[in-house]
């Protein structure tokens, strides 16, 4: 069973927004999905299932938590949020090209696209030039 961090208190959503992807700030007190990896900054994972205007949990550093996959990805990987959110081993990560890539995580479950799994929550470490 997971264990999600309470995270940050008083954060809605600015939109409905999709459970177990990364999410970022897009106001005061507001967050939305990643919707461009190279050029926002995710602060966590929703663990929710927020409408607009609703509360969002938001899981982070130091929890295990749900995320949803956006490709194949092999526990210990660490990975990155993709243009939805979801969470990729990508080669970008693996090979140190990576221009404005977060990692958000690190895998603890073998898993494919869209598959839920439990991972490593960390706070967002940018990997290649900001």
């Amino acid at each position: 069973m997971s264990e999600t961090s309470p995270g940050p208190t008083g954060i809605s959503a600015a939109a409905s927004l999709t459970q177990y992807r990364c999410c970022r700030i897009t106001g005061e007190h507001t967050v939305n999905t990643i919707s461009d990896a190279d050029g926002q900054r995710p602060i966590g994972i929703v663990q929710n299932d927020p409408a607009s205007g609703e509360a969002v949990e938001v899981g982070i550093y130091g929890h295990t938590v749900r995320a949803e996959y956006g490709g194949n990805v092999t526990a210990g990987d660490k990975l990155a949020c993709d243009d939805s959110g979801r969470l990729v081993t990508d080669v970008e990560v693996l090979n140190g090209t990576a221009v404005d890539l977060h990692h958000m995580a690190i895998a603890l479950e073998d898993g494919a696209i869209s598959e839920i799994h439990d991972v490593l929550a960390l706070a967002p470490q940018i990997v290649g030039k900001e």
